[in-house]
């Protein structure tokens, strides 16, 4: 069985990247989240504001 020396440098720069892509990641998905959710809100303002009009 391989040995991983825990005390490796490009190891722990390979994790730091991983865990970087996972944090750039998750901020794509919650702004794309934003802008469904804003094109929604603009949506149903346009409808309101042609049904009053």
């Amino acid at each position: 069985m391989a040995h991983i020396d825990s005390n490796d440098p490009s190891l722990a720069a390979a994790r730091r990247q991983a865990r970087h892509s996972g944090y750039v990641q998750h901020a794509q998905v919650m702004l794309m989240a934003a802008g469904i959710a804003a094109f929604g809100i603009v949506a149903v303002a346009a409808t309101v504001m042609t049904t009053l009009l």
